[in-house]
């Protein structure tokens, strides 16, 4: 039996056309859409909390400050695959 109380959507319904849009022109589930976009929203919130983060800048300046510090290309390098890593490995 169900109530007569309505419910709160989890995806607010004028965001409907625009995921299934996308969904149409990418050839996926809609569903397949919004998990992939909430999974990132919560990657990105983790690796963006502020203590991480003034912990990871405290981190890089010491490295600095030994001469270990790397190329442009070697940092973003290794960001990316710091981003890329399973949440498993983080």
């Amino acid at each position: 039996m169900q109530s007569d109380a309505p419910r709160d959507p989890l995806i607010h319904p004028r965001l409907l056309p625009a995921i299934e849009a996308a969904a149409e022109e990418e050839r996926r589930a809609p569903g397949d859409l919004v998990t992939e976009a909430i999974e990132r929203y919560l990657s990105e919130r983790r690796w963006f909390r502020k203590d991480e983060v003034h912990a990871k800048i405290a981190e890089g300046l010491e490295s600095l400050r030994q001469g270990k510090g790397l190329d442009g290309e070697s940092a973003i390098a290794e960001l990316l695959a710091e981003l890329d890593a399973p949440d498993s490995a983080r």
